[in-house]
């Protein structure tokens, strides 16, 4: 019987957290054929036949029950979505404390900026792997800030005692590194790219089933761009800047004659997507994307783009794999360390920013209408530098 593997740290939520998952499970059957891997969610509502790997529903409250037990003795039930489990329950207990691998894939949970629900709720997960003697993998994320304030300062305490327990934790960028080598000592710490970033030859049978059809929207061969906003930069703070900031783009895209469209990359962004649709009715130029593809058909889409304007990290990500130039509308370390990675820090702008002026992101993009080839070339010969080492490796130092 093969290995089970469980996925924690993922949601279908947000089209960049389901796609490393995808990734993920591609690697590990192309190295472990015959594994069982399991994807822990959070209540989320998924059509069973679609995919080839099992769901856990795992939230605060079953992890909660997964850590108070007792590990000689199975005695938390939870009861599974239809969708789950043919039997419609599941021994929660007992299916955690068989598996051989636990691997986290979260995107940015260890940090003071999340709550602290959501941070324990990481540590947990650690702890949870200890207390069975799970191995565990931690894959490129990032880490930070640790600002704690003085009523969570303890949390720091109890991340010095967990951190050393999973066989690799990989910072994503070197400032999630040196916070946690600086706070930790860590001797398990690694630095990697983010594991989309690696050209894996991905094989979509390896994670869906054959009932799985993705649909790509159709649009004209060329001119197009593609626009994926983030409902963070539409705080309350930033908002009234950054619609002044789409105003321009879209009167830019619309003088070069370029077809653009709006794409949704997590359901939350779903509202400021039509609002960024109805703004730019004057144009005859904007098409919204109405149906929320998810991340195999967004990988698919975007390779018919010449360019795609971006406030999501992992949609950037998977455009700059496809040799997309992207105009980075981001905001903070990761965003600027992945277009320094891929030698397009001219196309970065942290829109969060005071100092974020629209004129000038304007004039770059401009620039890039003109010459959009420069960028094209400087991304390939990166990703060929790049590629030569991978995260998974990882994998086989399990030796199983």
């Amino acid at each position: 019987m093969g290995k089970k593997i469980m996925i924690v740290g993922a949601n279908f939520m947000d089209k960049g957290s389901q796609a490393k998952l995808y990734a993920v499970i591609d690697e590990l059957r192309k190295r472990f054929e015959n594994c069982e891997i399991f994807y822990a969610h959070n209540d989320e509502q998924l059509d069973g036949s679609l995919y080839r790997f099992g769901k856990i529903p795992f939230t605060k409250k079953a992890q909660a029950q997964v850590l108070k037990a007792n590990p000689l003795r199975n005695i938390a039930k939870i009861f599974r979505k239809k969708n789950d489990s043919p039997a419609g329950e599941i021994d929660i207990v007992d299916t955690v404390s068989k598996m051989d691998l636990i691997i986290d894939i979260s995107e940015n949970a260890l940090s003071s900026d999340s709550s602290m629900a959501d941070v324990e709720y990481y540590l947990n997960n650690i702890k949870i792997a200890e207390k069975f003697k799970i191995p565990m993998i931690i894959m490129p994320q990032s880490f930070g800030p640790f600002n704690f304030n003085e009523d969570n300062m303890h949390i720091l305490g109890e991340m010095k005692d967990i951190l050393f327990y999973p066989k690799a934790i990989f910072a994503r960028e070197e400032y999630g590194y040196n916070e946690l080598m600086g706070y930790f000592g860590l001797d398990n710490l690694r630095r990697s790219t983010d594991m989309l970033l690696i050209d894996n030859t991905f094989d979509i049978s390896n994670v869906c089933s054959r009932f799985y059809r993705p649909e790509i929207p159709e649009i004209s061969e060329d001119n197009n761009v593609a626009i994926i906003p983030n409902a963070v930069c539409f705080d309350k703070k930033f908002n009234e800047h950054t619609l002044d900031m789409y105003l321009k783009i879209f009167e830019a895209l619309n003088y070069a004659k370029k077809n653009v469209y709006i794409i949704c990359q997590s359901s939350a962004d779903m509202d400021v997507c039509k609002q960024l649709d109805s703004i730019s009715k004057q144009y005859g130029n904007v098409t919204l994307v109405e149906r929320e593809l998810d991340s195999v058909e967004i990988n698919m889409f975007l390779k018919k783009f010449e360019l795609v304007i971006s406030s999501h990290y992992v949609a950037s990500v998977q455009a700059y794999r496809n040799y997309i130039p992207v105009l980075l509308l981001g905001n903070g370390v990761k965003y600027k360390d992945l277009s320094e990675l891929l030698g397009q820090e001219k196309f970065f702008f942290d829109v969060l920013s005071e100092d974020c002026n629209n004129y000038d992101i304007v004039d770059t993009l401009n620039d890039f209408i003109k010459e959009p080839d420069i960028a094209k070339t400087r991304i390939q010969t990166r990703m060929l530098n790049l590629q030569t080492k991978s995260c998974f490796d990882v994998f086989d130092e399990l030796n199983w």
